[in-house]
């Protein structure tokens, strides 16, 4: 216990010693709850610095993802690849230690996190992958799969609603791989916690299905062993309570003033006194460094158990171990074999895209997915078991949870080898978002599938009919928007998706759209020239979705009126962007008036109109029939010739 306390001490002034640095991280936390990280990594994990993203080991998701110093100082002390110079580059340009964890496929973490909550939605994820891929590759007699997935919350996280849309979903599906420990201080940024969050957690977490274990003393390093341990062998998801204080040692400990301040050198040098660590600032005392070494040898036996354990599986169940290879790879580079050749016909894009997805699952085995609670109208399920049936079932019963949803496929991503979709009303987006922008920040390929996906939803009304999202996906980097105008472009918008290091959304319709004179190879450019039949070239109508037809019918009545009308479908816009300047021009023109048609608000265009308009709508929609709501709003086609006739006489 002398030598636990002496490294668990140790790690603390690191974690001051990069924070003060910095100027700048969050003290309070890292002094607290440093026995939990030592515990994890220095007793309990199966991980290895020689392997840091081996797929056999265990996760560990840091949901306070403020207490990013004292992961990398856990991580640096225990051999990983975070040196002394990245620890003194703490939150600065290009580091390898930003201010919140990041993950990068050459690093120990798991999950970039930050956004309270969504660590702990990723971290069930991740055991929902795991148990998946246990169902289909572990043997009777033999265990591939066989990872926990530790997270570390804070109180801020179990605020956030996201934890408990995730949490009452792991119960459910009794994910027993699941650990969460909760660094219990009862201190937020603002104050005691008791001014807005008073639950009994144990009694929350028991009603989620959860085992709940509790450590009283959270600086003692054996009692938090002991817990975690006897957590992993409960048939349930566990919960950790460890009572900490946060800002231990300090003078300001127990306080919300060392939540998010540096302490200082003055300081620090009285906590190095008080903790009894002696030494300069970013070195490891010299006894302290001498028991981190007895421990890491830990390490070398658990790379070698993992490197045995798939020499072993692929020497006895070689045909298997083919098809992991293959989950390994999370190839899609030969999707033209399977989709270029569907055929288009008159349906919604939404059945399409179900037609699609079930044709991919027959040929990817690695695609998971479902639906928060709309699958019947979504179509996004593939003709597999329900994973809460079945664990080696594709499709997920999420239930009404947009949120936690997109967060937990970000955790099936990261973890490995699946590639994940997930599926709501576009309208609904908004609630998933958060999730989407860190499915885009940390470069994850989830597919979100949103259909009823304009105004013509109709009766439903304006809480049914999605306005401002489109503007809102398209404005966000490395994200792909495709609202395709039929099947032959719902194919092409898929094929592009599922070869991105990046989230797609396919935006869908849920009435049936008839099969356009689309292209499915000039489709995956972003921008194509769809129709044009005169020589001269008076105006260039783009238009996306089910607009697309509109342009049509709108074309042959000004061709008719004796203006010459290009019609551009623009299945994503982000695909047209990154093309060529030339190809841009050929499509578009060069200074020819251009109107784009767009149920949805018309912030997006602006960047194509030179002289011309974007026809679109700035207000929330009606409840209605679809065509009297278009009538209403002056979106049908009989105005929109008005408004371009007018604008081209001018």
């Amino acid at each position: 216990m002398k030598n636990d306390n002496l490294c668990v001490n140790s790690i603390r002034l690191l974690s001051m010693d990069a924070i003060n640095n910095a100027k700048s991280g969050h003290p309070g936390i890292a002094l607290g709850a440093a026995p939990i990280l030592y515990s994890l990594y220095g007793k309990i994990m199966n991980v290895s610095p020689k392997a840091e993203k081996h797929l056999l080991r265990d996760r560990f998701v840091m949901s306070a993802g403020h207490g990013s110093a004292l992961l990398y100082a856990t991580l640096h002390s225990l051999g990983f690849s975070f040196s002394k110079n990245d620890l003194k580059n703490f939150r600065t340009v290009n580091s390898r230690c930003p201010g919140h964890p990041e993950c990068e496929s050459d690093n120990a973490i798991d999950a970039s996190t930050g956004p309270l909550g969504q660590g702990l939605a990723n971290a069930v994820g991740m055991a929902i992958a795991e148990k998946h891929l246990a169902s289909i590759f572990n043997k009777p007699d033999y265990k591939l799969f066989d990872n926990y997935t530790y997270c570390l919350v804070g109180d801020g996280c179990l605020m956030e609603g996201i934890s408990h849309e995730a949490l009452s979903l792991a119960g459910t599906l009794k994910l027993n791989k699941l650990i969460v420990i909760y660094d219990s201080n009862n201190v937020s940024l603002d104050a005691k916690t008791n001014v807005a969050f008073t639950q009994n957690t144990k009694q929350v977490f028991l009603g989620y299905g959860f085992n709940v274990i509790e450590v009283k003393d959270g600086n003692n390093v054996d009692k938090i062993t002991a817990a975690i341990k006897k957590a992993k062998n409960s048939s349930k998801p566990s919960l950790v309570i460890v009572n900490t204080v946060i800002g231990y040692g300090s003078s300001l400990a127990g306080s919300n003033k060392v939540h998010g301040a540096p302490l200082g050198d003055d300081e620090t040098l009285k906590l190095r006194a008080k903790l009894g660590v002696v030494g300069e600032p970013f070195e490891i005392n010299t006894k302290a460094q001498e028991y981190f070494e007895t421990l890491k040898a830990r390490y070398d036996s658990v790379k070698k158990e993992f490197d045995e354990r798939m020499q072993t599986y692929k020497k006895h169940y070689p045909s298997d171990y083919r098809i992991l290879n293959m989950y390994l790879k999370n190839d899609f580079s030969d999707i033209d074999n399977f989709v270029s050749k569907l055929e288009n016909k008159n349906t919604s894009t939404r059945v399409a895209s179900g037609e699609i997805l079930n044709c991919l699952a027959e040929n990817y085995s690695n695609l998971i997915g479902g639906c928060a609670d709309v699958m019947s109208s979504t179509k996004a399920q593939v003709y597999s078991a329900n994973f809460h049936e079945n664990p080696v079932g594709r499709n997920i019963m999420f239930g009404v949870r947009e949120f936690a949803m997109g967060a937990i496929a970000n955790g099936l991503s990261l973890y490995g080898c699946l590639t994940p979709f997930v599926s709501t009303f576009m309208v609904f987006a908004d609630y998933l978002k958060p999730a989407l922008r860190m499915s885009a920040l940390t470069k994850q390929r989830v597919l979100y599938i949103l259909t009823h996906d304009s105004l013509m939803v109709g009766k439903d009304g304006p809480t049914h009919q999605p306005i401002e999202q489109m503007a809102m996906f398209r404005s966000q980097p490395n994200t792909y928007t495709f609202r395709p105008c039929d099947y032959t472009e719902t194919c092409a918008s898929y094929a592009v998706a599922l070869n991105k290091f990046a989230p797609s959304v396919l935006v869908l319709t849920r009435q049936d759209l008839e099969p356009m004179t689309s292209n499915y190879e000039k489709a995956k450019q972003g921008a194509y020239i769809l129709k044009e039949e005169s020589k001269k070239l008076d105006a260039v109508l783009i238009a996306t979705g089910s607009e697309v037809k509109t342009a049509i019918d709108v074309q042959q009545e000004l061709e008719a009126a004796g203006f010459g009308v290009r019609v551009v479908s623009m299945p994503c816009m982000e695909l047209f962007d990154e093309q060529t300047n030339d190809y841009k021009e050929k499509v578009l023109g060069k200074d020819v008036p251009t109107f784009a048609i767009e149920l949805s608000s018309d912030l997006s265009f602006y960047k194509y109109i030179k002289a011309g308009e974007v026809i679109g709508t700035t207000t929330f929609g009606l409840s209605g029939s679809p065509d009297d709501v278009l009538k209403e709003f002056k979106l049908d086609t009989k105005s929109i010739v008005a408004r371009i006739k007018k604008q081209l006489k001018k």
